[in-house]
């Protein structure tokens, strides 16, 4: 009888399992990547909606760039999602799309070439002075050192027709309580023959007669009435009250409205609730929101030709700048640029906080940032204008 050696069963070689683990890692990296489109879309569209609006939605501060940015990666990455990738493809695009006017990129600086100024121009130089004289340098035993004529030379070296100026003011304390300046009257004496109108922080100076100087009273605009507004001690009241200061000059025979601004901070950190004091996010919100609303409905009423210029601590992600009238148009393409900034933090330039807005009766021939030589953590604003023909 002959016999037959059993069969040689086959055992499995693990193969198919090591097939499926990387089937499951593409499976979750599709699933990451969409999740990260799907979540960056939702944050777009709701600070589209909330920002500048809702007291609490406190992700203003949010660098303009991450607009542009986040969005191309996560369109570089969608090849990973594998049959997915034009579901996030399609996210990114929307997202990039819906942030791109908070991004701050200045694109009509690649074609945009403004005309010669004309022989009549207007230079005017507008400037988050950073509390005005009051940069402390240290001597050589340690002891604090101003430079005034420091201060001064900067100033008068810009040679403007106007100077549309922020933060007169010294502050002391760790609160930062605003004082007046010790010499208010030395600008004066720095710019002979040049008319001056002051109020709280703001000062400006012209060359042209002022027929109209009117501090825009924020007060009016409150959602709420706000207790202590000015503060009872304040030695500077118009500054909690006045964040715009308007100019009428007569300039060739023509009157022309010149807006000092330098609105407040945004709220920074998380927001919190603490009545009656000046860490309230709500009242805080509240006193920017009025400040923009005073602003522009004094512009909306204003047949004038009007420039805007100052520090309205906006930078192009937050949505607050809505609020100005349409017929305000950003100076910003005379920048050469693409994207502009004038705030700098321990010098790294950051983004755009200070802007020039026009009418469309006042052509913008040039537009620079200055640098603050140190000064400032803000970069003057240069701007030479001149009026339409009638």
């Amino acid at each position: 009888m002959t016999t037959h050696a059993p069969a040689e069963v086959q055992r499995p070689t693990g193969r198919g399992g090591a097939h499926r683990r990387p089937a499951r890692r593409g499976r979750w990296v599709a699933r990451l990547l969409l999740g990260a489109a799907g979540a960056w879309l939702t944050f777009v569209a709701a600070h589209l909606l909330l920002s500048g609006r809702a007291w609490w939605w406190n992700l203003d501060l949010v660098p303009p760039l991450l607009f542009l940015a986040v969005p191309l990666l996560l369109l570089a990455a969608a090849p990973l999602a594998r049959r997915a990738r034009a579901v996030g493809a399609a996210l990114a695009v929307a997202s990039l799309a819906l942030g791109w006017p908070c991004a701050g990129v200045n694109a009509a600086a690649l074609w945009h070439r403004p005309a010669p100024a004309p022989p009549d121009a207007i230079r005017v130089f507008s400037w988050n002075t950073w509390y005005w004289d009051q940069l402390v340098r240290t001597g050589p035993e340690g002891e604090p050192i101003r430079d005034p004529d420091r201060f001064y030379r900067y100033l008068r070296a810009q040679q403007a027709d106007v100077y549309l100026l922020q933060e007169q003011l010294y502050v002391t304390g760790s609160d930062w309580t605003p004082l007046p300046v010790t010499d208010p009257d030395r600008v004066r004496r720095e710019f002979p023959g040049f008319h001056v109108a002051v109020s709280g922080e703001l000062v400006t100076l012209s060359r042209f007669p002022i027929v109209l100087d009117r501090p825009v009273d924020l007060r009016p605009w409150l959602a709420r009435s706000w207790p202590d507004l000015p503060p009872a001690d304040s030695r500077l009241p118009a500054y909690h009250t006045v964040k715009t200061l308007r100019t009428d000059l007569l300039v060739g025979g023509r009157v022309v409205s010149f807006y000092n601004a330098h609105l407040q901070v945004p709220v920074v950190g998380l927001p919190a609730r603490r009545p009656d004091t000046a860490d309230d996010s709500l009242a805080r919100h509240d006193l920017r929101r009025a400040s923009y609303r005073a602003l522009a409905a004094d512009a909306a009423g204003n047949p004038n030709p009007i420039v805007l210029a100052g520090d309205l601590n906006t930078s192009p992600a937050m949505r607050l700048l809505r609020a100005l009238p349409d017929r305000l148009v950003d100076a910003g393409a005379a920048l050469r640029s693409p994207y502009p900034t004038s705030w700098a933090w321990y010098g790294l330039p950051l983004w755009r906080l200070d802007w020039v807005f026009t009418t469309s009766d006042v052509d913008v021939h040039r537009y620079r940032m200055v640098p603050p030589d140190g000064l400032s953590d803000h970069s003057g604003q240069l701007v030479v204008v001149s009026l339409e023909k009638p």
